[in-house]
């Protein structure tokens, strides 16, 4: 059953997005990081059972909601690096060193470029690479140097025909996908010094508000899977079935891939569906406009249940992100503007 740990009223107005810090070694959770209508962003303690907050980082830099935010995964133990889009166009890069006595976190960047909202940002695997999206229809990829203080475009991505919601990169490859308002996700990765679009998923019948891919355990699997959800209330798992690159054939001009759709989770949403991740342990979670929190698991291969459900998780409000803490917690963010932290058990 899926039952209420912590109620944490942080915000003044909408929780737009979660992100949450892991140790690089454990993977135990270390920081919560909260977005806002606000313009604030909130540090959270997920090293004990109190769900502390930390730190409220300064809300003048920003001069619109911040609705994006992502921790930079593989940084030296004790530093901490988050991204943070908003919708005044630009994004912020927060550093924290902690090794140095140094318990405040610092406004390291403000990267521009984008012509319209930042809706979303999010780092590759490795730290490397950190994309964003935009209601102007593009991706761009910015190359960051290891203090995170100079970020360089790589790439802008343009072929999607309307408003970009989100982005999300594979764990262990450079592949990144894109969700939009055009009701497609594309599949996007390097190729001869540039990046390119290798598939296009077609299949939801309104926008795609959310992708999350298959991660189980940090492990790496020949087998590569993501969930997506959408305005049409669905959830779907796609497959990857071919790679042209991957294969390595002679005098391949172009990155092609093929996928298709493995499954549409059991029905339980009935609106919006806004958020969606995929756990370490291959159960998934999802939210949205409905109110409700649902937890599915695959019983078999291709065959999935509703393991667990709850109904007007923030009240009468809309939850717009929810966020795997461990294997057994969850947190969601509501217009409500609290952080709720869950608990699951048998």
């Amino acid at each position: 059953m899926l039952s209420l740990i912590k109620d944490l009223p942080v915000h003044e107005d909408k929780v737009w997005s979660l992100d949450i810090q892991r140790d690089n070694a454990t993977g135990a959770p270390i920081f919560l990081a909260s977005a806002s209508t606000d313009r604030r962003i909130k540090l959270i303690n997920l090293t004990n059972q109190k769900y502390e907050t930390l730190e409220t980082l300064d809300e003048t830099v920003h001069k619109k909601s911040i609705c994006s935010v992502a921790w930079r995964p593989q940084t030296p133990k004790g530093n901490f690096v988050l991204a943070a889009g908003s919708f005044d166009t630009s994004i912020s890069i927060w550093g924290k060193d902690t090794t140095d006595g140094n318990q405040d976190t610092e406004l390291l960047a403000l990267i521009e470029g984008h012509e319209n909202e930042v809706k979303c940002c999010g780092w590759s695997h490795t730290g490397t690479y950190l994309a964003t999206c935009s209601r102007d229809k593009s991706i761009w990829i910015w190359e960051a140097d290891s203090y995170s203080e100079e970020f360089e475009c790589v790439a802008v991505l343009q072929e999607h025909s309307q408003d970009i919601k989100h982005i999300t990169w594979h764990p262990q490859q450079l592949l990144l996908a894109s969700c939009s308002y055009d009701d497609t996700i594309r599949i996007w990765r390097p190729y001869d010094d540039d990046w390119e679009c290798c598939a296009v998923l077609e299949g939801h019948e309104g926008t795609v508000w959310c992708s999350s891919f298959e991660t189980l355990n940090d492990t790496e699997t020949d087998t590569v899977r993501i969930v997506t959800c959408s305005d049409d209330s669905t959830l779907k798992i796609w497959k990857l079935i071919e790679d042209d690159f991957a294969d390595g054939e002679d005098g391949c001009d172009e990155v092609e891939q093929t996928w298709e759709v493995e499954t549409t989770l059991p029905s339980a949403h009935t609106r919006q569906v806004y958020s969606c991740e995929w756990n370490r342990d291959g159960r998934i979670v999802s939210t949205g406009a409905d109110g409700k929190l649902v937890v599915y698991k695959e019983t078999s291969p291709r065959v999935w249940k509703i393991e667990h459900e709850y109904s007007d998780c923030h009240g009468s409000f809309e939850v717009n992100c929810c966020k795997w803490v461990s294997n057994n917690q969850v947190a969601t963010g509501g217009d409500d503007g609290n952080i709720k932290i869950w608990g699951i058990s048998e």
